[in-house]
């Protein structure tokens, strides 16, 4: 378990640098056969002309606006879903597990059973859209892990900016790719609008050696304040974008302003962290072999 911790800290700090990628073609080598499969379903999945330009976007700049993509058959209950718990947020701050990031209340823990949410809860649904996976796996070149789904309510607490309302990565991988919903209006600096550096003004800011999260004007040193997309949208817009590649803050919000926040988290298997993990899903009756592929059951 020592060992484990060790090499976890070191892994820390690798993932942080180039080496990363050194990393992840160790662990694909020891899951050679499963990648193998992963990418000969990609290529059998029917992919659109406009998930094919999602992709490319990805790929390219490291982010699309993809609302388009969402299926209107699901997206209104999801909506709906959102607002319902909304509705129930003082019951959930009371009952969620501790949280480093005091301006968030995650709103689907009360759902899950034994740790694990259902794979047709409208949360899960939404992440296993055909358009979804279609996009992520052609941007990836095989069929997507879906690691979690996340919906959280961001709000002004009067702390100083502190955790993902600084700049940063995500270093779970060498490619995080992050579905986010709105369902709330965020349309203007005080709702707290999700915010960052395309992947080539990213790569100006490079690899710092010590930090991992940083205030604007270190950011600004380095690249011009020009280069920031600003995702102020009404409710049910949904973007993707590669948080592993491109910078990226958030939840800076105002006094008296909110923020309802989807997330479904996706990268390429295996985890580059060592040790296993509970996967959080379990599936159902109905759940196809793709979706099952795509939540690792």
């Amino acid at each position: 378990m020592r060992n484990m911790g060790l090499m976890s800290r070191a892994l820390w700090h690798v993932n942080r640098s180039p080496l990363r990628y050194a990393v992840k073609t160790g662990v694909n080598a020891w899951h050679l056969n499963e990648k193998l499969e992963r990418k000969r379903q990609a290529q059998l999945l029917d992919v659109s002309e406009r998930e094919k330009a999602s992709a490319d976007g990805l790929n390219r700049d490291g982010y699309a606006v993809v609302t388009e993509l969402m299926d209107p058959s699901i997206q209104q209950q999801f909506a709906e879903a959102g607002v319902a718990r909304l509705a129930d947020i003082d019951s959930a701050e009371t009952k969620q597990a501790p949280n480093r990031k005091k301006f968030w209340v995650r709103l689907l823990d009360a759902e899950m059973k034994d740790g694990r949410l259902s794979a047709d809860n409208v949360f899960v649904r939404y992440a296993l859209q055909q358009s979804v996976i279609n996009t992520i796996s052609t941007a990836l070149g095989e069929i997507p892990w879906l690691d979690y789904v996340l919906l959280s309510y961001s709000r002004h607490t009067g702390d100083e900016l502190a955790s993902s309302q600084l700049w940063h990565r995500d270093h779970d991988d060498v490619r995080v790719i992050k579905l986010f919903s709105y369902l709330t209006d965020v349309e203007d600096d005080g709702d707290g609008p999700f915010t960052f550096l395309p992947r080539r003004s990213t790569d100006k800011f490079g690899y710092p050696l010590l930090g991992s999260h940083f205030p604007d004007e270190r950011v600004f040193h380095k690249v011009p304040r020009s280069d920031i997309k600003v995702m102020k949208a009404p409710r049910l817009t949904s973007f993707m974008v590669d948080t592993a590649k491109c910078l990226h803050m958030g939840s800076r919000m105002a006094p008296g302003h909110g923020r309802l926040l989807y997330t479904a988290t996706f990268f390429a298997f295996p985890r580059m962290y060592p040790g296993g993990k509970r996967r959080p899903f379990f599936p159902t009756p109905e759940t196809s072999p793709l979706q099952k592929l795509v939540l690792g059951l």
